[in-house]
C-alpha cells in the first residue's frame, strides 16, 4: 500500500492535539486526529473556570524561564517556533480576540473558554484535518524501531507518523487517564514518576471549618523539610475544606509532593512578605499605641481576617481580649512572629488527580527538542503534558502545549510531505 494513503494521526483532542493536527494539515499532510470523547478539548472547557487562561504576556525567553532549567532549554525551541503572539494572532483571525490582565496572563476577550477550543477546531477542520470523535485509541503499533499505526478498539490504522498528545493523568473525568503515558513505556521510554503539580494542599491538623472561603491576598508559602527550607511560592492563598488552595499553594504543590517522599514537610505562611519584622513589628505597635483601651483580638483584625483571629492569638497563648495597654512587647513580638512565619501544619497529601498539569511523565532526554521526535521510536512525535514538563500557574503550560504541538505537526508533516516527494516548502 502507497504510503500516501497513511495519515499522520494524533491521538488526543487537546491543545497540543490541535495545534498539531491544524499545522501538519496546513502544510498538506493528510491528518486524523483521534479523540475518545464526544467533545474536543474538554480540559480547555474547564481550564480558568471556564475562562481559559490561554497563555502569558511577554518575551518567550522570560516565558522560559518560568520553568527548571531542564524544561526551559528543551522548550526553547518549540518557544521562538510559536510564540504567544502566534497563539494569540491566531486566535484573533478566528474571530477570538485576546486581552492580557495586569499580572500578565492572557484570556479570550468573550471569557469563554468554548470560543479557544471552537476556533481551534475550525482551524483543523478548515485545513483539511479529520477530527474523529468517540474514537479512543488503544495502542501504538511498531515494527523494528518504526511506528507502524495506531489501533481504535477492533480497528488498526496505519500510519508511519502518529503524534502522541493525549495529557497527564489529572482531571481523569476529562480522558487524561495515563493511556499514553503507558504506550510510552511500552516503546521503551523512560516515564519521570508522575506527581501533581499545580494542585491544592492538603493540610494537618484540619484547619477550622469557619475559615473555609477565607482568601489572604499577596503572601507567601513556604516549605520546610529535614530542617531547611525546600522553597517559596508568593501569591494568593485560599482556605478550603481540605486545605490550602490559590496561586501560592499550587505554585508549591510540584516540590511539596517531592519532598513528601522522603519525609514530613512543614507548611508555614507569611502574611506580609514585602514587609520586615523590624517593620511589622512598629505598625503593629502603632495600632496599639492607638487603641490602648481596645481588646488586642480586635487590633489585629485590621491586619488579618477576623475569623482567624481567635485561633490564631490562641496558638501563641495571647488571649484576644487583653487590652492593648497591658500587652507586654513580648507578646507583642509573639504576634509579629506569627505574621511573618506562621506554622499552618504539616502537608498531609496532594490529589495528583486536582492537579491543573501533571508533573513528570515521557523523560525530555528521549525527545529531540527541535523536532518532537522520539529518538527512541522512529515516526512517533511527543507533545504536551505527556511529556516531563510542568510549568507554574499563568498560562505558561497551554503555552509548551501549543508550541510543542506545533513543532510536532510541522515536523511529521514535512517528514510526509518529503517521503511522498512534495516540496515541504
Amino acid at each position: 500500500m502507497p504510503e500516501r494513503s497513511d495519515p499522520i494521526i494524533v491521538i488526543g483532542a487537546g491543545a497540543a492535539g490541535l495545534i498539531a493536527a491544524w499545522k501538519a494539515a496546513s502544510i498538506g499532510a493528510p491528518v486524523l486526529l483521534l479523540e475518545r470523547n464526544s467533545k474536543p478539548a474538554i480540559k480547555i472547557l474547564i481550564s480558568g473556570g471556564g475562562k481559559c487562561n490561554v497563555t502569558h504576556d511577554g518575551p518567550m525567553d522570560e516565558m522560559g524561564k518560568a520553568f527548571p532549567k531542564r524544561e526551559e532549554r528543551f522548550l526553547k525551541h518549540a518557544f521562538h517556533s510559536f510564540t504567544n503572539d502566534d497563539i494569540r494572532s491566531m486566535l484573533l483571525e478566528s474571530g477570538v480576540p485576546t486581552f492580557v490582565r495586569p499580572d500578565g496572563r492572557v484570556f479570550p476577550g468573550s471569557l469563554r473558554a468554548s470560543d479557544v477550543v471552537r476556533a481551534l477546531v475550525d482551524r483543523v477542520r478548515s485545513s483539511g484535518g479529520e477530527i474523529r470523535l468517540n474514537a479512543r485509541a488503544t495502542g501504538i503499533l511498531s515494527s523494528d524501531g518504526t511506528v507502524a499505526g495506531v489501533t481504535v478498539g477492533g480497528e488498526e490504522i496505519p500510519s508511519r507518523r502518529v503524534i502522541l498528545t493525549t495529557g497527564g493523568v489529572s482531571y481523569k473525568k476529562t480522558g487524561t487517564t495515563g493511556d499514553g503515558i503507558s504506550w510510552g513505556a511500552g516503546l521503551t521510554h523512560t516515564i519521570i514518576p508522575l506527581r501533581p503539580a499545580l494542585a491544592p494542599l492538603r493540610v494537618h491538623p484540619p484547619l477550622p471549618v469557619e475559615w473555609r472561603g477565607i482568601a489572604i491576598r499577596g503572601g507567601k508559602l513556604s516549605l520546610y523539610g529535614g530542617g531547611r527550607q525546600i522553597d517559596s511560592w508568593p501569591g494568593d492563598i485560599l482556605f478550603t475544606h481540605e486545605g490550602i488552595s490559590g496561586p501560592a499553594a499550587l505554585g508549591l504543590s510540584r516540590s511539596a509532593a517531592v519532598a513528601l517522599e522522603k519525609g514530613d514537610v512543614a507548611l508555614y505562611l507569611d502574611f506580609f512578605p514585602g514587609a520586615e519584622f523590624t517593620e511589622l513589628d512598629r505598625d503593629l505597635n502603632r495600632l496599639i499605641t492607638e487603641g490602648r483601651g481596645k481588646q488586642i483580638g480586635s487590633i489585629v483584625c485590621a491586619m488579618l481576617p477576623d475569623r482567624m483571629v481567635p485561633f490564631l492569638l490562641g496558638q501563641i497563648q495571647v488571649p484576644p481580649s487583653t487590652r492593648g495597654y497591658v500587652l507586654k512587647r513580648d507578646a507583642r513580638r509573639k504576634i509579629v512572629g506569627l505574621l511573618k512565619a506562621w506554622k499552618i501544619g504539616t502537608i498531609g497529601g496532594i490529589d495528583i488527580d486536582r492537579g491543573e498539569v501533571t508533573a513528570g511523565g515521557i523523560s525530555l532526554d528521549e525527545i529531540n527538542p527541535r523536532t518532537m521526535e522520539s529518538r527512541n521510536v522512529r515516526g512517533l512525535y511527543v507533545a504536551g503534558e505527556v511529556l516531563d514538563i510542568a510549568g507554574p500557574i499563568g498560562g505558561y503550560n497551554l503555552q509548551a502545549a501549543f508550541s510543542t504541538g506545533f513543532v510536532a505537526g510541522e515536523s511529521a508533516a514535512r517528514s510526509w510531505l518529503d517521503s511522498n516527494g512534495d516540496d515541504p516548502r
